[in-house]
C-alpha cells in the first residue's frame, strides 16, 4: 500500500472549535472538510460560504451530501475520505463519483479562523502564525508557518470597525486585498488545510485502480488509528499580548477498515508533501 500525503493549502474531549478569549478578544477555530483547493471548481463558492459562516456565526451552509461547495462544520471525528485528495475524480473517499461530484478531486481539512477584537486591541494579518500537527508517528500532516509578507485576499479578509470602534454603523472598512500589516478589529480566514494524497499523484487507468489507491491509504490509517489532527493559531495584538485558539479532529476509519488494513498494509510506500497558501 502506498502511504501518501499531500498538500497544505493556506486552509470537547476532541474540540470541534475553540474560542479563546483574553478580555473580549476571541480567537475561534472551526474545522471543515473542503473541496480540493487544487483544481476544484467548487473551491471558490465553498470559500464564500465558509467566510460568511465564520464571520456571522451561521454554522453549516448547504448540504455536502448534495452540493460540493457546501460549508459543513466537522464533528469531533472524521472519516479518512474527508481528508484525502486525488489526481482523479473522487469525493469523500469514493473514486469516480456521480454528479454533481464527478468533477471533484477529493477533500481537504481546513481549519477556519475568526478573530474578533474588543474595540480597543487591534491586530494585523502579518502577525498571524499557525501550527498544524497529526499524531500518526511521523507527523505527516505537519504544517507550521506565518503570514509575514502576505496580503489580505479573497480567502482572508480583515475589517476595521471605523472611528467608533464598533462593528457596523456604516463606517467599517473591509480589506480583501492590500498590505497585511494593516491593523484591523476582525479577521476571517478560510484556514490552512492539509490532506493525504493517495498514489503520489499518479493517475491510474481504471476506476478499480483509483479506488484501490484510496483504499490503500485507508488501510494505512486503520493500522494506526485513531489519528488526532490539531491546528492552532496565534496572533500578536497591538497591546503586545498574544492571542491563541485551536481545534482538533480525530480521524477514525469506517467499520471494517481494520480488516482492509490487514490485507493491504504491506503495500505502503513513503509519503510526499507539497505546500501552498490560499
Amino acid at each position: 500500500m502506498k502511504r501518501t500525503i499531500l498538500v497544505s493549502a493556506i486552509a470537547g474531549i476532541m474540540l470541534l472549535n475553540t474560542a479563546v478569549s483574553y478580555g473580549d478578544v476571541a480567537v475561534t477555530v472551526v474545522p471543515s472538510s473542503a473541496p480540493n483547493y487544487y483544481g476544484s471548481a467548487s473551491w471558490s463558492p465553498y470559500v464564500t460560504n465558509a467566510l460568511n459562516s465564520l464571520e456571522n456565526g451561521l454554522g453549516n451552509i448547504g448540504d455536502r451530501n448534495t452540493d460540493p461547495s457546501a460549508y459543513e462544520i466537522s464533528g469531533a471525528t472524521i472519516l479518512p475520505g474527508d481528508i484525502m485528495v486525488t489526481s482523479f475524480p473522487s469525493w469523500r473517499g469514493i473514486a469516480d463519483p456521480s454528479a454533481p461530484f464527478d468533477g471533484e478531486l477529493g477533500n481537504r481539512m481546513h481549519f477556519g479562523l475568526h478573530i474578533v477584537g474588543d474595540g480597543a486591541t487591534q491586530f494585523a494579518l502579518n502577525d498571524l502564525t499557525f501550527d498544524m500537527h497529526s499524531s500518526d508517528g511521523t507527523d505527516s500532516l505537519m504544517f507550521v508557518g506565518d503570514f509575514i509578507g502576505y496580503d489580505y485576499s479573497s480567502t482572508r479578509f480583515g475589517v476595521h470597525w471605523g472611528a467608533d470602534r464598533v462593528k457596523g454603523g456604516g463606517d467599517d472598512t473591509v480589506y480583501t486585498s492590500g498590505n497585511g500589516t494593516t491593523l484591523v478589529d476582525e479577521l476571517a480566514y478560510v484556514g490552512i488545510g492539509n490532506a493525504w494524497w493517495p498514489g503520489y499523484g499518479e493517475t491510474p487507468s481504471t476506476n478499480a485502480e483509483k479506488q484501490a489507491e484510496i483504499d490503500d491509504t485507508v488501510a494505512w490509517i486503520s493500522s494506526i488509528e485513531p489519528i488526532d489532527f490539531t491546528t492552532s493559531y496565534s496572533i500578536l495584538g497591538d497591546d503586545n499580548i498574544t492571542y491563541t485558539g485551536s481545534a482538533s479532529v480525530e480521524v477514525v476509519p469506517v467499520p471494517g477498515a481494520v480488516l482492509l488494513g490487514a490485507m493491504g498494509l504491506g503495500m505502503v510506500g513513503w509519503m510526499k508533501r507539497r505546500k501552498t497558501e490560499a
